[in-house]
């Protein structure tokens, strides 16, 4: 009778904590490329829906706390708490199609016209972004090539910008201003080379020489790594050396991924990984 009850409460446990039996191979492996998992799950049922994985508008680009799909909606998210809606994502009063995003500042929109994102207290979000601004030719040198998808600002004082362009390519554009204080291009080179990562880039993140670097294909996941952390870490003299390396971890579980910006991690099945390094 003993054995009985301890087999029923056994498949009681497992009833209860099926999903996260199911997914426990998955969340150690996100772990073991330095993730941490958080206490609270990703709710957004017009992306996903979490039971059964189902991806309703596949992701395109995570941001700060907006997300891009790949049918150009964007989305303001909430890890920490819940919107009105019950979920951790809402869609904002924007009915426009986004085509391209600078930092997430700016966007360009189907009709070719550039819109703030964030807003201020003079500049409401969502809001044109008119030649009154005075940093409208830079948007517009940067954005108005219809090839270009995602920008991000490296050094804005040298006029430094990485560009992700449609032919799975990343380029460094350096932008200057004339004496007539208008921006201009003054130089574009091939900086990341879809060909040294076996196919086309689809996303990336720059924060110097930190895990939080990575560059996105439809098959890898590059990330900044250590290659002498036994040493640099020992000693106080020796510096760490990093270099772009796959993360054969996140690659495995790639299709399991629905978002990633470089510090967070949000799987298809609602869990949320924050890097801790």
């Amino acid at each position: 009778m003993k054995k009985i009850k301890y087999v029923i409460l056994f498949i009681f446990v497992l009833a209860c904590c099926g999903c996260g039996y199911k997914y426990a191979s998955i969340t150690r492996t996100i772990r073991h490329s330095g993730f941490n998992v958080a206490g609270n799950s990703f709710k957004c049922s017009s992306i996903f829906d979490k039971k059964d994985e189902t991806i309703n508008d596949k992701v395109r680009f995570y941001i700060g706390n907006y997300i891009i799909t790949e049918n150009g909606n964007i989305y303001e998210t909430s890890l920490s708490k819940v919107y009105s809606n019950d979920m951790n994502c809402k869609k904002p009063d924007f009915d426009k199609k986004v085509y391209a995003i600078f930092d997430l500042s700016i966007i360009k929109a189907e009709d070719n016209k550039y819109y703030y994102v964030g807003g201020s207290e003079d500049v409401p979000s969502y809001s044109e972004v008119t030649t009154a601004d005075e940093d409208y030719s830079l948007y517009d040198v940067l954005l108005k090539d219809k090839s270009v998808i995602k920008v991000s600002t490296i050094n804005a004082k040298e006029g430094l910008y990485y560009v992700l362009k449609s032919d799975g390519n990343i380029y460094q554009y350096r932008v200057l201003k004339g004496d007539n204080k208008v921006s201009y291009l003054d130089s574009s080179i091939l900086l990341y080379d879809k060909n040294d990562y076996d196919s086309d880039i689809i996303d990336f993140n720059y924060n110097g020489s930190s895990s939080t670097t990575f560059i996105r294909t439809d098959n890898h996941i590059f990330r900044m790594k250590i290659t002498n952390s036994e040493k640099c870490y020992k000693y106080v003299d020796i510096s760490c050396n990093y270099e772009m390396k796959e993360d054969d971890n996140l690659t495995k579980v790639r299709d399991r991924i629905l978002a990633y910006n470089g510090s967070t991690l949000i799987t298809t099945y609602g869990s949320i990984f924050n890097v801790n390094n």
